[in-house]
């Protein structure tokens, strides 16, 4: 008999501290309910709705030399010119206070100078074969990236 008393006075413990948890829970739902406002016409400083941040993957890249035959990964956490610039610089040892043209050789030949346009556009894994020359006259280096 006392094994049955115990397990109803545990059962009646559980109840008990059950309601009091969902209770509190309750009341501390009701006092953040009673601030908020249904109103939309309501000014506040708060904004009604949350902008959601959507985190952009980062984007790689494969680049080799023409001579070389393996290719380099490079990690463009911003689709942007700079981006790029700072991981072609830091892939190929270029001076990192040295100006840098870059252009795309199309599948037809054309030579396109690039803008941050056209590197929003890269895939993940795309991979290009790059020249990279050095203009002495302009003392700036030119990076070609052909398809």
């Amino acid at each position: 008999m006392t094994l049955i008393s115990d397990l109803s006075r545990l059962t009646v413990k559980r109840e008990r501290e059950t309601k009091r948890t969902l209770s509190q829970a309750l009341s501390a739902a009701n006092e953040v309910a009673q601030h908020l406002t249904l109103d939309p016409n309501h000014d506040t400083d708060r904004p009604i709705k949350v902008a959601r941040l959507h985190k952009v993957k980062p984007v790689t890249i494969y680049v080799k030399k023409a001579d070389e035959t393996i290719y380099n990964a490079l990690c463009l956490n911003k689709l942007n010119m700079e981006t790029l610039k700072e991981e072609i610089a830091i892939k190929y040892s270029i001076p990192t206070n040295m100006p840098l043209k870059f252009y795309k050789r199309s599948k037809r030949g054309l030579l396109i100078h690039m803008d941050s346009r056209m590197v929003e556009q890269f895939q993940d894994e795309d991979d290009f074969i790059v020249e990279i020359s050095f203009q002495n006259k302009e003392g700036v280096f030119e990076v070609t990236f052909n398809y």
